[in-house]
Protein backbone atom coordinates (compact mmCIF):
# COMPACT_ATOMS: atom_id res chain seq x y z
CA UNK A 1 0.00 0.00 0.00
CA UNK A 2 1.19 3.52 -0.81
CA UNK A 3 1.52 6.48 1.91
CA UNK A 4 1.40 10.46 2.57
CA UNK A 5 2.35 13.46 4.43
CA UNK A 6 -0.12 13.23 6.80
CA UNK A 7 -1.30 16.78 7.80
CA UNK A 8 -0.72 18.10 11.13
CA UNK A 9 -4.70 18.22 11.99
CA UNK A 10 -4.50 14.65 12.33
CA UNK A 11 -3.19 13.41 16.02
CA UNK A 12 -1.00 10.37 15.40
CA UNK A 13 -2.10 7.51 18.32
CA UNK A 14 1.17 5.41 19.77
CA UNK A 15 1.71 2.14 20.80
CA UNK A 16 -1.48 0.64 21.86
CA UNK A 17 -0.83 -3.13 20.85
CA UNK A 18 1.87 -2.90 18.09
CA UNK A 19 2.43 -6.97 18.68
CA UNK A 20 -0.03 -8.59 16.75
CA UNK A 21 0.44 -9.94 13.79
CA UNK A 22 -1.40 -8.47 11.04
CA UNK A 23 0.37 -5.22 11.48
CA UNK A 24 3.64 -6.81 9.07
CA UNK A 25 0.54 -7.39 6.28
CA UNK A 26 -0.13 -3.44 6.01
CA UNK A 27 3.12 -2.21 4.32
CA UNK A 28 3.09 1.85 4.27
CA UNK A 29 5.50 3.79 2.15
CA UNK A 30 7.45 7.06 3.23
CA UNK A 31 6.45 10.34 1.89
CA UNK A 32 4.28 9.11 -1.38
CA UNK A 33 0.65 9.89 -1.93
CA UNK A 34 -1.90 7.27 -2.59
CA UNK A 35 -3.81 7.31 -5.84
CA UNK A 36 -7.56 5.61 -5.20
CA UNK A 37 -9.84 4.38 -7.68
CA UNK A 38 -7.48 5.86 -10.60
CA UNK A 39 -6.71 4.70 -13.47
CA UNK A 40 -8.25 0.92 -14.43
CA UNK A 41 -7.69 -1.49 -11.86
CA UNK A 42 -6.09 -5.08 -12.63
CA UNK A 43 -8.91 -7.63 -11.54
CA UNK A 44 -11.95 -6.94 -8.89
CA UNK A 45 -12.56 -8.83 -6.44
CA UNK A 46 -16.47 -9.08 -7.87
CA UNK A 47 -15.29 -10.07 -11.02
CA UNK A 48 -17.30 -13.21 -12.32
CA UNK A 49 -14.96 -16.22 -12.02
CA UNK A 50 -13.97 -18.31 -14.87
CA UNK A 51 -15.45 -21.40 -15.98
CA UNK A 52 -12.54 -22.73 -17.61
CA UNK A 53 -9.06 -20.89 -18.52
CA UNK A 54 -7.79 -21.38 -21.86
CA UNK A 55 -4.35 -22.70 -22.36
CA UNK A 56 -1.46 -20.09 -22.35
CA UNK A 57 0.43 -19.68 -25.47
CA UNK A 58 4.16 -18.27 -24.54
CA UNK A 59 5.14 -14.92 -25.98
CA UNK A 60 8.36 -15.27 -27.55
CA UNK A 61 9.77 -18.05 -29.39
CA UNK A 62 12.27 -18.76 -26.93
CA UNK A 63 13.72 -17.91 -23.57
CA UNK A 64 16.43 -17.05 -25.23
CA UNK A 65 14.87 -13.60 -26.38
CA UNK A 66 14.71 -12.45 -23.28
CA UNK A 67 17.25 -10.20 -21.03
CA UNK A 68 17.86 -11.97 -17.86
CA UNK A 69 19.60 -11.74 -14.80
CA UNK A 70 20.62 -15.46 -15.36
CA UNK A 71 20.56 -17.34 -18.92
CA UNK A 72 17.76 -20.06 -18.96
CA UNK A 73 16.25 -19.54 -15.43
CA UNK A 74 13.57 -16.59 -14.68
CA UNK A 75 14.82 -14.89 -11.05
CA UNK A 76 11.98 -14.03 -9.18
CA UNK A 77 11.90 -12.16 -5.68
CA UNK A 78 9.44 -12.30 -2.76
CA UNK A 79 9.22 -10.95 1.08
CA UNK A 80 10.23 -13.15 4.13
CA UNK A 81 8.02 -14.13 5.74
CA UNK A 82 5.37 -14.30 2.97
CA UNK A 83 1.57 -14.92 3.94
CA UNK A 84 -1.98 -16.74 2.75
CA UNK A 85 -3.54 -15.94 0.73
CA UNK A 86 -0.73 -14.65 -1.61
CA UNK A 87 1.41 -17.71 -0.92
CA UNK A 88 1.13 -21.04 1.58
CA UNK A 89 3.58 -22.12 4.20
CA UNK A 90 6.04 -19.36 3.50
CA UNK A 91 7.16 -21.05 0.72
CA UNK A 92 6.77 -19.13 -2.95
CA UNK A 93 8.04 -22.21 -4.90
CA UNK A 94 5.06 -24.17 -4.23
CA UNK A 95 2.84 -22.60 -6.05
CA UNK A 96 0.13 -22.13 -3.86
CA UNK A 97 -1.46 -19.36 -3.11
CA UNK A 98 -2.55 -16.61 -5.19
CA UNK A 99 0.70 -14.58 -5.73
CA UNK A 100 2.94 -17.58 -6.20
CA UNK A 101 0.55 -19.27 -8.34
CA UNK A 102 0.55 -15.93 -10.82
CA UNK A 103 3.94 -15.95 -10.95
CA UNK A 104 3.98 -19.75 -12.37
CA UNK A 105 1.45 -18.83 -15.19
CA UNK A 106 3.48 -15.83 -16.16
CA UNK A 107 6.44 -18.00 -16.31
CA UNK A 108 4.72 -20.28 -18.72
CA UNK A 109 3.53 -17.53 -20.75
CA UNK A 110 7.36 -16.56 -20.94
CA UNK A 111 8.06 -20.04 -22.27
CA UNK A 112 9.80 -21.65 -18.65
CA UNK A 113 8.65 -24.46 -16.66
CA UNK A 114 8.41 -24.92 -13.29
CA UNK A 115 12.04 -25.71 -12.71
CA UNK A 116 13.42 -23.02 -14.62
CA UNK A 117 12.08 -20.26 -11.81
CA UNK A 118 14.34 -19.98 -9.42
CA UNK A 119 12.64 -18.02 -5.69
CA UNK A 120 15.10 -15.41 -3.89
CA UNK A 121 13.91 -13.00 -0.85
CA UNK A 122 14.65 -9.27 -0.89
CA UNK A 123 12.88 -7.04 1.98
CA UNK A 124 9.80 -4.94 0.78
CA UNK A 125 11.31 -1.90 1.07
CA UNK A 126 14.17 -2.52 -0.49
CA UNK A 127 12.31 -4.06 -3.74
CA UNK A 128 12.00 -0.48 -4.43
CA UNK A 129 14.80 1.42 -3.51
CA UNK A 130 17.19 2.54 -6.42
CA UNK A 131 20.01 0.77 -7.16
CA UNK A 132 20.91 -2.92 -9.09
CA UNK A 133 18.47 -5.47 -8.50
CA UNK A 134 18.86 -9.45 -8.15
CA UNK A 135 15.96 -10.06 -9.21
CA UNK A 136 14.64 -10.22 -12.96
CA UNK A 137 11.01 -9.20 -11.13
CA UNK A 138 9.85 -8.97 -7.13
CA UNK A 139 6.42 -9.58 -5.87
CA UNK A 140 5.09 -9.22 -2.51
CA UNK A 141 1.49 -7.29 -2.60
CA UNK A 142 3.85 -4.14 -3.87
CA UNK A 143 1.18 -1.08 -5.24
CA UNK A 144 1.94 1.12 -8.12
CA UNK A 145 2.81 4.57 -6.92
CA UNK A 146 4.09 7.74 -8.54
CA UNK A 147 6.85 8.08 -6.14
CA UNK A 148 8.35 3.97 -6.52
CA UNK A 149 8.28 4.49 -10.06
CA UNK A 150 10.92 7.34 -9.68
CA UNK A 151 13.72 4.98 -8.28
CA UNK A 152 12.20 0.93 -9.80
CA UNK A 153 10.09 0.40 -13.13
CA UNK A 154 6.70 -1.49 -12.75
CA UNK A 155 4.72 -3.98 -14.82
CA UNK A 156 1.02 -3.39 -15.83
CA UNK A 157 -0.89 -3.99 -12.84
CA UNK A 158 -2.18 -7.90 -12.29
CA UNK A 159 -4.08 -7.24 -9.38
CA UNK A 160 -6.34 -4.30 -7.54
CA UNK A 161 -7.39 -5.53 -4.15
CA UNK A 162 -10.99 -3.83 -2.73
CA UNK A 163 -11.31 -2.45 0.42
CA UNK A 164 -13.51 -3.97 3.11
CA UNK A 165 -14.83 -2.14 6.34
CA UNK A 166 -14.21 -4.11 10.09
CA UNK A 167 -16.16 -3.03 12.75
CA UNK A 168 -17.50 -4.85 16.12
CA UNK A 169 -20.11 -7.68 15.42
CA UNK A 170 -22.37 -5.66 17.53
CA UNK A 171 -21.70 -2.62 16.01
CA UNK A 172 -24.34 0.02 14.22
CA UNK A 173 -21.76 0.44 11.89
CA UNK A 174 -23.51 -2.96 10.39
CA UNK A 175 -26.61 -1.04 9.49
CA UNK A 176 -24.89 1.16 7.19
CA UNK A 177 -25.34 0.79 3.17
CA UNK A 178 -23.80 4.17 2.00
CA UNK A 179 -20.88 5.90 1.97
CA UNK A 180 -23.16 8.99 3.91
CA UNK A 181 -23.95 6.53 6.30
CA UNK A 182 -20.29 5.59 7.39
CA UNK A 183 -19.55 9.28 7.86
CA UNK A 184 -21.24 9.77 11.81
CA UNK A 185 -18.65 6.86 12.62
CA UNK A 186 -15.26 7.51 14.38
CA UNK A 187 -12.87 5.62 11.66
CA UNK A 188 -9.33 4.24 12.79
CA UNK A 189 -6.69 3.49 11.02
CA UNK A 190 -2.69 3.27 10.03
CA UNK A 191 -0.80 6.61 9.35
CA UNK A 192 0.70 7.14 5.81
CA UNK A 193 -1.24 4.48 3.98
CA UNK A 194 -4.31 4.04 1.01
CA UNK A 195 -6.66 3.32 3.83
CA UNK A 196 -6.26 6.83 5.75
CA UNK A 197 -5.74 8.30 2.23
CA UNK A 198 -9.15 6.50 0.95
CA UNK A 199 -11.10 7.43 4.30
CA UNK A 200 -10.01 11.23 3.82
CA UNK A 201 -10.74 11.49 0.42
CA UNK A 202 -12.89 9.11 -0.72
CA UNK A 203 -15.53 9.01 2.73
CA UNK A 204 -14.88 12.42 4.49
CA UNK A 205 -16.02 11.31 7.79
CA UNK A 206 -17.55 14.03 10.02
CA UNK A 207 -14.73 13.22 12.88
CA UNK A 208 -11.04 13.38 12.02
CA UNK A 209 -9.71 9.75 12.22
CA UNK A 210 -7.73 8.15 15.11
CA UNK A 211 -4.31 7.55 13.07
CA UNK A 212 -2.28 5.09 14.73
CA UNK A 213 1.59 3.78 14.09
CA UNK A 214 0.61 0.74 12.99
CA UNK A 215 -2.17 -1.64 11.45
CA UNK A 216 -1.97 -3.40 14.54
CA UNK A 217 -2.74 -0.39 16.86
CA UNK A 218 -5.75 0.64 14.54
CA UNK A 219 -7.30 -2.73 15.37
CA UNK A 220 -6.75 -3.06 19.20
CA UNK A 221 -8.41 0.54 19.14
CA UNK A 222 -11.56 -0.62 17.47
CA UNK A 223 -11.37 -3.70 19.53
CA UNK A 224 -11.59 -1.44 22.72
CA UNK A 225 -14.15 0.31 21.34
CA UNK A 226 -11.77 3.25 20.98
CA UNK A 227 -13.01 3.85 17.56
CA UNK A 228 -15.88 2.68 15.32
CA UNK A 229 -14.51 1.01 12.61
CA UNK A 230 -11.83 0.64 10.17
CA UNK A 231 -10.87 -0.55 7.06
CA UNK A 232 -8.53 -3.08 5.21
CA UNK A 233 -7.98 -5.34 2.22
CA UNK A 234 -10.35 -8.14 1.96
CA UNK A 235 -7.93 -10.47 1.98
CA UNK A 236 -6.41 -8.81 5.30
CA UNK A 237 -10.19 -8.03 6.60
CA UNK A 238 -11.29 -12.12 6.44
CA UNK A 239 -8.02 -12.95 8.09
CA UNK A 240 -9.11 -10.26 10.65
CA UNK A 241 -12.70 -11.48 11.25
CA UNK A 242 -12.03 -15.32 11.07
CA UNK A 243 -8.56 -16.08 12.39
CA UNK A 244 -7.45 -13.20 14.50
CA UNK A 245 -10.10 -11.48 16.36
CA UNK A 246 -13.42 -13.13 17.80
CA UNK A 247 -15.64 -10.16 17.80
CA UNK A 248 -14.82 -8.44 14.51
CA UNK A 249 -17.18 -8.55 11.52
CA UNK A 250 -16.96 -7.84 8.11
CA UNK A 251 -19.41 -4.49 6.77
CA UNK A 252 -19.18 -4.06 3.10
CA UNK A 253 -17.05 -3.53 0.42
CA UNK A 254 -15.79 -0.32 -0.34
CA UNK A 255 -16.40 0.88 -4.04
CA UNK A 256 -13.21 0.92 -6.39
CA UNK A 257 -10.01 -0.80 -5.03
CA UNK A 258 -6.70 -0.19 -3.53
CA UNK A 259 -4.23 2.27 -5.13
CA UNK A 260 -3.60 1.87 -8.54
CA UNK A 261 -3.22 -2.23 -8.53
CA UNK A 262 -0.30 -4.30 -7.64
CA UNK A 263 2.67 -4.27 -10.09
CA UNK A 264 5.82 -6.87 -10.76
CA UNK A 265 8.68 -4.63 -9.55
CA UNK A 266 11.63 -4.57 -11.83
CA UNK A 267 14.90 -2.79 -11.90
CA UNK A 268 15.23 0.65 -13.78
CA UNK A 269 15.20 0.64 -17.33
CA UNK A 270 14.79 -3.06 -17.50
CA UNK A 271 14.17 -4.54 -20.82
CA UNK A 272 12.10 -7.53 -19.23
CA UNK A 273 9.02 -5.01 -18.96
CA UNK A 274 7.35 -5.36 -22.00
CA UNK A 275 8.17 -9.06 -21.95
CA UNK A 276 6.53 -9.35 -19.13
CA UNK A 277 3.51 -7.23 -19.98
CA UNK A 278 2.59 -9.53 -22.56
CA UNK A 279 2.62 -12.30 -20.67
CA UNK A 280 0.69 -10.60 -18.07
CA UNK A 281 -1.97 -10.06 -21.15
CA UNK A 282 -1.61 -13.12 -21.93
CA UNK A 283 -2.34 -14.87 -18.46
CA UNK A 284 -5.58 -12.63 -18.09
CA UNK A 285 -6.85 -13.16 -21.63
CA UNK A 286 -6.99 -16.58 -20.88
CA UNK A 287 -8.77 -16.22 -17.99
CA UNK A 288 -5.84 -17.96 -15.60
CA UNK A 289 -5.59 -14.67 -14.01
CA UNK A 290 -9.42 -14.73 -12.66
CA UNK A 291 -9.89 -18.47 -12.16
CA UNK A 292 -6.64 -18.02 -9.75
CA UNK A 293 -8.45 -14.61 -7.74
CA UNK A 294 -11.66 -16.92 -7.32
CA UNK A 295 -9.54 -19.83 -5.98
CA UNK A 296 -7.47 -18.13 -3.59
CA UNK A 297 -9.28 -14.56 -2.78
CA UNK A 298 -12.77 -15.31 -3.02
CA UNK A 299 -15.55 -12.98 -1.90
CA UNK A 300 -17.41 -14.19 1.08
CA UNK A 301 -21.16 -14.69 0.17
CA UNK A 302 -23.42 -12.71 0.76
CA UNK A 303 -21.01 -9.19 1.10
CA UNK A 304 -22.81 -6.18 -0.50
CA UNK A 305 -20.53 -3.11 -1.55
CA UNK A 306 -21.21 0.19 -0.33
CA UNK A 307 -23.64 3.10 -3.04
CA UNK A 308 -21.75 6.50 -2.71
Amino acid sequence: MSSFTSPSRRTVIRGAGAALAVGALARPVPGVLAHEGHGTPAASPEASPAASPAAIVPVVGSIDELPLKNAGKLTVHTDEPVYEPWFVDDDPGNGKGFESAFVYAVAEALGFTKDQVEWGRTAFNQSYAPGEKPFDFYLAEVSITEDRKKAVDFSDPYYAEQLVVVTKKDSPVLEARSLEDLRKFQFGTQVGTTYLTYITDKIKPEKDPMVFDTNADSLTALENGTVDLGIQTLSIGIYNTTIQFQDLALGGLLPGTQGDGMGLVFEKGSALVPFVNKAIAEVIATGTRDALVSEWIPVPPGIFTYTE
